[in-house]
Protein backbone atom coordinates (compact mmCIF):
# COMPACT_ATOMS: atom_id res chain seq x y z
CA UNK A 1 0.00 0.00 0.00
CA UNK A 2 1.69 3.55 -1.08
CA UNK A 3 0.55 5.84 2.16
CA UNK A 4 -2.07 5.15 4.43
CA UNK A 5 -5.90 6.62 4.78
CA UNK A 6 -6.27 8.93 7.98
CA UNK A 7 -9.85 7.61 7.54
CA UNK A 8 -12.01 7.41 4.27
CA UNK A 9 -12.09 8.90 0.77
CA UNK A 10 -14.23 11.93 1.94
CA UNK A 11 -15.71 13.31 5.65
CA UNK A 12 -19.35 12.03 5.38
CA UNK A 13 -20.37 13.55 8.68
CA UNK A 14 -24.46 14.94 7.78
CA UNK A 15 -23.97 17.30 10.23
CA UNK A 16 -25.45 20.89 8.70
CA UNK A 17 -22.56 23.11 7.48
CA UNK A 18 -22.81 26.13 9.79
CA UNK A 19 -23.26 29.12 7.23
CA UNK A 20 -25.39 32.27 8.11
CA UNK A 21 -28.51 33.02 5.44
CA UNK A 22 -26.64 36.03 4.25
CA UNK A 23 -23.35 34.01 2.91
CA UNK A 24 -25.81 31.61 0.81
CA UNK A 25 -27.56 34.34 -0.44
CA UNK A 26 -23.93 36.12 -1.67
CA UNK A 27 -23.25 32.81 -3.41
CA UNK A 28 -26.85 32.15 -4.96
CA UNK A 29 -26.79 36.18 -6.01
CA UNK A 30 -22.98 35.88 -7.53
CA UNK A 31 -24.28 32.02 -9.67
CA UNK A 32 -27.58 34.49 -11.00
CA UNK A 33 -25.47 37.27 -11.75
CA UNK A 34 -23.36 35.41 -13.88
CA UNK A 35 -25.92 33.30 -15.94
CA UNK A 36 -27.50 36.51 -16.27
CA UNK A 37 -24.43 38.32 -18.01
CA UNK A 38 -24.56 35.29 -20.38
CA UNK A 39 -27.89 34.84 -21.12
CA UNK A 40 -29.99 37.60 -20.69
CA UNK A 41 -28.82 39.70 -23.48
CA UNK A 42 -29.87 36.88 -25.63
CA UNK A 43 -33.17 37.83 -24.95
CA UNK A 44 -34.43 34.45 -23.95
CA UNK A 45 -36.27 34.71 -20.45
CA UNK A 46 -37.72 30.96 -20.54
CA UNK A 47 -33.46 29.31 -20.57
CA UNK A 48 -32.74 32.65 -18.28
CA UNK A 49 -34.86 31.22 -15.79
CA UNK A 50 -33.35 27.51 -15.94
CA UNK A 51 -30.09 28.46 -15.88
CA UNK A 52 -30.84 30.79 -12.78
CA UNK A 53 -32.19 27.68 -11.26
CA UNK A 54 -29.44 25.56 -12.23
CA UNK A 55 -27.22 28.08 -10.50
CA UNK A 56 -29.39 27.93 -7.32
CA UNK A 57 -29.20 24.39 -6.93
CA UNK A 58 -25.28 23.96 -7.62
CA UNK A 59 -24.61 26.39 -4.79
CA UNK A 60 -26.97 24.22 -2.73
CA UNK A 61 -24.70 21.53 -3.90
CA UNK A 62 -21.78 22.59 -3.34
CA UNK A 63 -22.68 23.59 0.32
CA UNK A 64 -24.24 20.47 0.86
CA UNK A 65 -20.54 19.06 0.17
CA UNK A 66 -18.37 21.59 1.44
CA UNK A 67 -17.25 19.60 4.41
CA UNK A 68 -15.67 16.64 1.35
CA UNK A 69 -12.11 17.05 1.56
CA UNK A 70 -9.70 13.84 0.68
CA UNK A 71 -8.34 12.35 3.39
CA UNK A 72 -5.33 10.96 2.39
CA UNK A 73 -1.79 12.50 3.05
CA UNK A 74 -1.28 15.08 0.15
CA UNK A 75 0.82 13.10 -2.66
CA UNK A 76 -0.53 9.58 -2.09
CA UNK A 77 -1.14 7.52 -4.91
CA UNK A 78 -3.74 5.50 -6.45
CA UNK A 79 -4.75 3.67 -9.40
CA UNK A 80 -8.59 4.09 -11.78
CA UNK A 81 -9.74 1.10 -13.62
CA UNK A 82 -12.52 0.50 -15.47
CA UNK A 83 -13.98 -2.11 -18.42
CA UNK A 84 -10.73 -1.76 -20.43
CA UNK A 85 -8.58 -2.71 -17.33
CA UNK A 86 -10.97 -6.06 -17.15
CA UNK A 87 -8.24 -8.91 -18.08
CA UNK A 88 -5.16 -6.11 -16.15
CA UNK A 89 -3.64 -7.34 -13.06
CA UNK A 90 -4.24 -4.32 -10.82
CA UNK A 91 -1.35 -3.68 -8.32
CA UNK A 92 -1.29 -2.28 -4.90
CA UNK A 93 -2.28 1.04 -4.45
CA UNK A 94 -3.61 3.29 -1.75
CA UNK A 95 -6.97 3.33 -2.84
CA UNK A 96 -8.77 2.92 -6.02
CA UNK A 97 -11.95 4.67 -8.38
CA UNK A 98 -13.65 1.74 -10.38
CA UNK A 99 -15.48 2.65 -13.10
CA UNK A 100 -19.77 1.39 -13.04
CA UNK A 101 -20.10 1.84 -16.48
CA UNK A 102 -18.59 0.57 -19.54
CA UNK A 103 -18.23 3.76 -21.20
CA UNK A 104 -22.11 5.40 -21.84
CA UNK A 105 -24.30 5.95 -19.59
CA UNK A 106 -27.01 3.46 -18.41
CA UNK A 107 -24.38 0.98 -19.17
CA UNK A 108 -22.26 -1.70 -17.44
CA UNK A 109 -18.60 -2.86 -16.77
CA UNK A 110 -18.44 -6.30 -16.84
CA UNK A 111 -16.35 -6.52 -13.94
CA UNK A 112 -16.93 -4.26 -11.78
CA UNK A 113 -16.89 -6.79 -9.22
CA UNK A 114 -13.84 -8.44 -9.67
CA UNK A 115 -11.51 -4.60 -9.19
CA UNK A 116 -13.69 -3.41 -6.60
CA UNK A 117 -12.13 -6.59 -4.89
CA UNK A 118 -8.77 -5.24 -5.57
CA UNK A 119 -9.42 -2.36 -2.78
CA UNK A 120 -11.07 -1.95 1.10
CA UNK A 121 -14.33 -0.39 1.13
CA UNK A 122 -12.87 3.03 3.19
CA UNK A 123 -10.64 3.50 -0.29
CA UNK A 124 -12.67 3.18 -2.92
CA UNK A 125 -14.56 5.18 -5.45
CA UNK A 126 -16.54 4.32 -8.67
CA UNK A 127 -16.99 6.59 -11.32
CA UNK A 128 -19.80 7.00 -13.71
CA UNK A 129 -19.85 7.89 -17.22
CA UNK A 130 -22.46 10.78 -17.94
CA UNK A 131 -23.93 12.16 -21.43
CA UNK A 132 -26.45 13.95 -22.79
CA UNK A 133 -28.62 11.95 -25.95
CA UNK A 134 -32.10 13.79 -26.91
CA UNK A 135 -33.02 10.68 -28.75
CA UNK A 136 -32.24 8.03 -26.39
CA UNK A 137 -34.60 5.41 -25.64
CA UNK A 138 -33.70 5.86 -21.42
CA UNK A 139 -35.64 9.26 -21.88
CA UNK A 140 -38.47 9.33 -18.87
CA UNK A 141 -40.51 12.59 -19.38
CA UNK A 142 -42.36 11.52 -15.99
CA UNK A 143 -40.01 11.16 -13.68
CA UNK A 144 -38.78 12.49 -11.61
CA UNK A 145 -40.16 15.42 -13.11
CA UNK A 146 -43.23 16.05 -15.15
CA UNK A 147 -41.72 17.30 -18.57
CA UNK A 148 -43.54 19.10 -21.14
CA UNK A 149 -43.44 18.07 -24.78
CA UNK A 150 -40.21 19.45 -26.09
CA UNK A 151 -39.09 20.69 -22.71
CA UNK A 152 -35.64 19.13 -23.40
CA UNK A 153 -34.02 21.37 -19.99
CA UNK A 154 -36.59 19.09 -18.17
CA UNK A 155 -36.22 15.96 -20.39
CA UNK A 156 -32.13 15.73 -19.86
CA UNK A 157 -32.27 16.44 -15.81
CA UNK A 158 -34.34 13.22 -15.63
CA UNK A 159 -32.27 11.63 -18.08
CA UNK A 160 -29.16 12.31 -16.20
CA UNK A 161 -30.97 11.50 -12.51
CA UNK A 162 -32.47 8.05 -14.44
CA UNK A 163 -28.85 7.25 -15.06
CA UNK A 164 -27.51 7.78 -11.46
CA UNK A 165 -30.53 5.54 -10.34
CA UNK A 166 -29.32 3.27 -13.39
CA UNK A 167 -25.67 3.23 -11.79
CA UNK A 168 -26.56 2.94 -8.56
CA UNK A 169 -29.12 -0.31 -9.39
CA UNK A 170 -25.68 -2.07 -10.89
CA UNK A 171 -23.23 -1.34 -8.53
CA UNK A 172 -26.09 -2.75 -6.03
CA UNK A 173 -26.29 -6.24 -8.06
CA UNK A 174 -22.46 -6.28 -8.16
CA UNK A 175 -22.39 -5.92 -4.04
CA UNK A 176 -19.69 -3.04 -4.36
CA UNK A 177 -20.24 -0.05 -1.88
CA UNK A 178 -18.15 2.96 -1.63
CA UNK A 179 -18.08 6.05 -0.26
CA UNK A 180 -17.26 8.59 -3.30
CA UNK A 181 -18.68 9.29 -6.72
CA UNK A 182 -17.51 11.10 -9.92
CA UNK A 183 -19.10 11.80 -12.33
CA UNK A 184 -16.73 11.49 -16.05
CA UNK A 185 -17.65 14.21 -17.89
CA UNK A 186 -15.92 13.63 -21.22
CA UNK A 187 -16.22 15.12 -24.79
CA UNK A 188 -16.23 11.57 -26.45
CA UNK A 189 -19.49 10.83 -25.05
CA UNK A 190 -23.02 12.01 -26.59
CA UNK A 191 -23.83 15.70 -25.48
CA UNK A 192 -25.97 18.40 -26.71
CA UNK A 193 -24.51 21.84 -28.47
CA UNK A 194 -26.92 23.34 -25.86
CA UNK A 195 -24.85 23.78 -22.90
CA UNK A 196 -27.25 24.01 -20.30
CA UNK A 197 -29.43 21.23 -21.25
CA UNK A 198 -25.66 19.15 -20.60
CA UNK A 199 -25.92 20.91 -17.49
CA UNK A 200 -29.40 19.81 -16.66
CA UNK A 201 -28.29 16.38 -17.22
CA UNK A 202 -25.24 16.32 -14.69
CA UNK A 203 -27.38 18.10 -12.12
CA UNK A 204 -30.24 15.52 -12.38
CA UNK A 205 -26.98 12.44 -12.20
CA UNK A 206 -25.93 14.35 -9.15
CA UNK A 207 -29.28 14.75 -7.73
CA UNK A 208 -29.82 11.54 -8.24
CA UNK A 209 -26.80 10.01 -6.30
CA UNK A 210 -26.60 12.96 -3.47
CA UNK A 211 -30.14 11.56 -2.73
CA UNK A 212 -28.65 8.17 -1.73
CA UNK A 213 -25.64 9.95 0.39
CA UNK A 214 -23.17 9.79 -1.77
CA UNK A 215 -20.59 12.18 -1.95
CA UNK A 216 -19.71 13.89 -5.40
CA UNK A 217 -17.14 15.05 -7.42
CA UNK A 218 -16.33 15.64 -11.81
CA UNK A 219 -13.72 13.84 -13.50
CA UNK A 220 -13.01 15.83 -16.92
CA UNK A 221 -10.53 18.36 -18.00
CA UNK A 222 -10.35 22.34 -18.43
CA UNK A 223 -11.13 21.92 -21.86
CA UNK A 224 -14.10 19.38 -22.15
CA UNK A 225 -15.67 20.85 -19.09
CA UNK A 226 -16.02 24.06 -20.54
CA UNK A 227 -17.31 22.93 -24.43
CA UNK A 228 -20.06 20.68 -22.64
CA UNK A 229 -20.78 23.02 -19.94
CA UNK A 230 -20.02 26.18 -21.13
CA UNK A 231 -17.62 27.01 -18.24
CA UNK A 232 -20.53 25.82 -15.68
CA UNK A 233 -18.59 27.45 -12.28
CA UNK A 234 -20.21 25.23 -9.59
CA UNK A 235 -17.94 24.36 -6.87
CA UNK A 236 -17.93 20.84 -7.32
CA UNK A 237 -14.76 19.17 -6.45
CA UNK A 238 -12.76 18.10 -9.13
CA UNK A 239 -10.70 15.37 -10.52
CA UNK A 240 -8.15 16.33 -12.97
CA UNK A 241 -7.12 14.46 -16.17
CA UNK A 242 -3.55 15.08 -17.22
CA UNK A 243 -0.91 14.10 -19.94
CA UNK A 244 2.09 13.84 -18.02
CA UNK A 245 3.34 11.04 -16.58
CA UNK A 246 4.31 11.36 -12.83
CA UNK A 247 3.30 12.10 -9.63
CA UNK A 248 5.44 14.52 -9.39
CA UNK A 249 4.88 16.30 -12.48
CA UNK A 250 0.41 15.63 -12.40
CA UNK A 251 0.70 17.50 -8.93
CA UNK A 252 1.61 20.55 -10.24
CA UNK A 253 -1.69 20.86 -11.99
CA UNK A 254 -3.30 20.47 -8.43
CA UNK A 255 -3.68 24.34 -8.82
CA UNK A 256 -5.15 26.59 -11.68
CA UNK A 257 -6.69 23.66 -13.27
CA UNK A 258 -9.73 23.89 -10.82
CA UNK A 259 -12.12 24.05 -13.73
CA UNK A 260 -15.70 23.34 -11.81
CA UNK A 261 -14.70 26.18 -9.05
CA UNK A 262 -14.18 23.72 -6.31
CA UNK A 263 -10.93 22.65 -5.39
CA UNK A 264 -8.80 19.91 -7.20
CA UNK A 265 -9.26 16.52 -5.14
CA UNK A 266 -6.91 14.27 -7.69
CA UNK A 267 -4.79 14.77 -10.42
CA UNK A 268 -4.74 11.57 -12.80
CA UNK A 269 -1.27 10.60 -14.87
CA UNK A 270 -0.46 7.52 -16.79
CA UNK A 271 3.22 6.06 -16.44
CA UNK A 272 4.49 4.27 -19.18
CA UNK A 273 3.51 0.75 -19.85
CA UNK A 274 0.92 0.72 -16.71
CA UNK A 275 -2.62 1.25 -15.54
CA UNK A 276 -4.11 4.59 -14.98
CA UNK A 277 -2.60 6.41 -11.72
CA UNK A 278 -4.05 9.52 -9.75
CA UNK A 279 -1.87 11.39 -7.33
CA UNK A 280 -4.06 13.27 -4.33
CA UNK A 281 -3.87 17.02 -4.36
CA UNK A 282 -2.80 19.27 -1.77
CA UNK A 283 -5.56 20.52 0.53
CA UNK A 284 -6.21 24.04 -0.18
Amino acid sequence: MQGEPTSSWFETDNTPTVRSWEVYFLLVLASCFRVVYMIVIGGDIKRLCAAIGLAIIGTTFAISTVAAQADFTPGTVGIDVGWPDCSDTIPAAAYGIVGITDGLGYSENPCLSSEAQNFNRQDLGLYINTGWYAMSSHINPSSPRKCQPNDEDCLAYNYGYNAGLYALSYQKSQGVTARAYWLDVETDNTWSTDTIQNRNSLQGEADALNKFGAVLGVYSTTAQWDAITGDWINDWPSWGATTWTTATQAETYCTGHEFTGGRSVLMQYLPPDSLDHDVTCPLT
